[in-house]
């Protein structure tokens, strides 16, 4: 039996019940499954579901699974620590409405860096069910600095203190009992707590008073402890009141502070690392702690009145590591195989990704489908596009369908800018998953506070009719402002000083095409029959499809008779390759799909060599730079043929570059091929090396520099454009 369990608090945790869902539907759980769901309003289709349980089902049910997976909550893991039973548990997070704050994923950081199991993905629980490899306990704690400082403090001299332990149960009881090498000196202590089997049966002295849980949003029990308060603490009339950390026990701290000026001690939660919790910041500011012990260096930092006490792990039994489950890289079962990519899906570990790929797509294994887990990767770069490219196209040569998991919106908006985003099967209730800590600050750092701005600034904008005319005003000055800022594209997509060269050059270059359009069109029309323009589909920045215009050079069915012309460029290899509709096609990994040139091509009409030759037949490509499909400056627009037999395996500039890094960069009229190699390139790789050089050296000084060597060039006499 699989034990499902969240609590009963206010807050949904439909997330959970859909990860379990989607296992359940790709047959990873063959198992009974129950559910302890709280307020959540979904439930696994199967399963058996319970609202809430009592303490004494909870444990027998406990007892009875084989697996149990619960919230990030540290009483429950407190409690499962020893039970023989393994447990796998999840944070909450406030962006989806499951928790009032972020303070679970704190509690995720610091249990796992001591060998608990976190699961932040379905992905991750897919790792659980199989390797079976969850944490066994807790790593036990020893709290005896924290009981030789209380100790010191406050025993020597005054053995005759009256002491009042105040906590709640669970968590905060177990942490209470961690410190009785402490509290046990005292001869004259009481106990304030909540009435359940575990208090009940370990509290040993005589006086005990229960009070009442919960108390977050819930006022009447607010006044009940109260009243509870005022009635007995002044009655026992402590010396002394410890607190583990716990909104329960703020009635009975004031009463004890204000009436009986009892010295309180408030000990932090060790799971508190970024911040003190609300009680805690409470009684701090009502000046009602005469000490505070926090766990955490960040908080002691953050209030110098604290005492900083760490916590002393004893060490993670038998010497295992229990994250071993983190390193697996491939997961598979009868009919399903998982693969997890890297954080950084760039050129340094796409090729590595491909092979472990490959190694799924071999003759000797077959699945029916094979899931790319994508939970922890926040960057990836044209590289990694070229990688899922690659693994679809193996995907399909062996009849195997690919889904893509737990996808993050800058990976997502990278996909969906694509050509072949359509093409790429995305399983949307898994993106609902969490980052760690660590995960998330590398995230943030590669964004910028003023692309973020523009990013959430036009979807603002969108959804709001009145102001949604705003948003092609925006989209102008800034045509990157819908990508992510997450996506790592070059700099100079971002650059607004670009942005503006482009708009007035582009400008300035319609106005030319203007007034050469009448006898550019007379002659065109005179000499051949066809359209003044010709247009054709090339892929944009991260390969995204847009509409390319030129004076038309060649004669009107120059496509049908490419065949019949020999390229002169160097042929390449033989590879599969997906069409517009997804299908594998057999091609020639040559340079008729990536690069066609032909110094004497026949199609070309004779106006047509003049226009190439003075570079005329590309004046209607300003109109493609004012509305931000390419820049003044910038790289090759590709084909979509090109793109398809783009390689990984090649290295270019001697640095970690691929045909694929060139997608990162925006288009240009002109370019550092462009400037040295107009008719001397006869090689696909001169194309790319000048493409990464451009890459690489990029400024805005670069691109003046490119834009008045490409004037010069238009006008050398040797200039045999083709």
């Amino acid at each position: 039996m699989l034990l499902i369990t969240v609590g009963t608090d206010q807050y949904q945790f439909n997330a959970l019940m859909q990860w379990i869902d989607i296992l359940i539907k790709y047959q990873l759980i063959n198992e009974e499954v129950l559910v302890q769901y709280g307020s959540s309003s979904y439930l696994p289709d199967g399963s058996i579901a319970y609202r809430w349980l009592s303490e004494q089902d909870f444990l027998s049910f406990v007892d009875r699974a084989s697996l149990i997976i619960s919230h990030c909550d540290e009483s429950l893991a407190e409690l499962l620590e020893d039970k023989d039973t393994p447990y796998v548990l999840v944070p909450r997070l406030q962006r989806f409405r499951e928790h009032v704050d972020n303070h679970q994923m704190e509690v995720a950081d610091d249990f796992e860096s001591r060998g608990v199991a976190i699961a932040r993905s379905p992905g991750d629980l897919v790792k659980f069910l199989k390797l079976q490899q969850t944490s066994e306990v807790i790593p036990k704690v020893d709290e005896t600095q924290l009981c030789d400082y209380l100790k010191q403090k406050y025993l020597i001299g005054n053995p005759s203190q009256k002491l009042m332990l105040i906590t709640s149960s669970g968590g905060y009881f177990r942490y209470m009992q961690s410190m009785k090498a402490f509290w046990e000196a005292f001869g004259d202590r009481s106990w304030i707590s909540v009435r359940t089997t575990a208090t009940e049966n370990q509290i040993e002295d005589n006086t005990k008073y229960w009070g009442y849980i919960p108390v977050k949003d819930n006022i009447p029990n607010m006044i009940r402890n109260l009243i509870l308060a005022i009635k007995i603490v002044p009655r026992e009339n402590p010396d002394l009141c410890l607190a583990t950390g716990s909104g329960f026990a703020i009635p009975y701290l004031l009463i004890a502070k204000w009436f009986c000026r009892s010295k309180v001690v408030y000990i932090e939660a060790k799971t508190r690392l970024q911040d003190l919790s609300l009680p805690a910041w409470l009684l701090m500011k009502l000046n009602v702690l005469d000490l505070l012990v926090v766990r955490s260096k960040i908080i002691a930092d953050r209030y110098p009145k604290s005492i900083y006490i760490p916590v002393s792990d004893s060490g993670i039994s038998n010497g295992k590591d229990p994250r071993d489950y983190k390193q697996a890289s491939i997961v598979t079962f009868d009919e399903v195989a998982f693969i997890y990519s890297p954080e950084k899906l760039e050129f340094s570990t796409a090729r590595e990704f491909l092979g472990d790929f490959q190694t799924i797509c071999n003759i000797d294994e077959f699945y029916k489908k094979i899931v790319i887990d994508m939970s922890h990767t926040t960057f990836m770069d044209g590289a990694g596009l070229g990688v899922l490219t690659n693994c679809l196209r193996l995907a399909k040569s062996n009849q195997t369908e690919l889904v893509l998991w737990s996808v993050s919106e800058a990976v997502s908006s990278l996909i969906s800018l694509s050509s072949l985003s359509k093409l790429f099967i995305v399983e949307p209730t898994t993106n609902n998953f969490r980052f760690s800590r660590l995960i998330q600050e590398n995230r943030v750092s590669n964004i910028t506070a003023f692309g973020l701005f523009l990013f959430r600034t036009q979807r603002y904008l969108r959804k709001i009719p009145v102001l949604k005319i705003i948003y092609p005003i925006l989209k102008f000055f800034f045509p990157s402002i819908d990508i992510d800022p997450g996506v790592p594209v070059h700099p100079s997509v971002r650059n607004f000083v670009k942005r503006l060269i482009d708009i007035v050059g582009a400008l300035i270059g319609l106005g030319f095409t203007a007034i050469l359009f009448v006898p550019i069109a007379i002659m065109i029309i005179s000499e051949s029959e066809g359209d003044i323009f010709f247009a054709q589909i090339r892929c944009g920045l991260l390969s995204k499809p847009f509409k390319i215009w030129k004076f038309r050079s060649m004669v009107q069915n120059a496509e049908q008779l490419k065949k019949k012309v020999v390229n002169q460029v160097r042929a390449g290899s033989q590879s599969t390759n997906l069409d517009s509709s997804g299908k594998n096609v057999s091609t020639n990994n040559s340079a008729n799909d990536k690069f066609f040139k032909n110094a004497n091509d026949p199609r070309v009409t004779k106006i047509g060599k003049f226009l190439r030759r003075t570079s005329l037949d590309e004046f209607p490509q300003f109109w493609n730079v004012l509305v931000g499909d390419m820049s003044l400056v910038g790289t090759r627009p590709p084909t979509f043929n090109e793109i398809n037999s783009y390689e990984l395996e090649v290295e270019y500039q001697d640095e970690r570059y691929t045909e694929w890094n060139r997608l990162d960069v925006r288009p240009g009229i002109t370019g550092v091929w462009q400037v040295n190699g107009r008719s001397s390139v006869r090689s696909f790789a001169e194309v790319v090396n000048y493409d990464i050089e451009y890459r690489k050296n990029w400024s805005i000084w670069y691109d003046l520099q490119l834009i008045v060597k490409t004037v010069l060039v238009l006008f050398d006499k040797n200039n045999k454009a083709v």
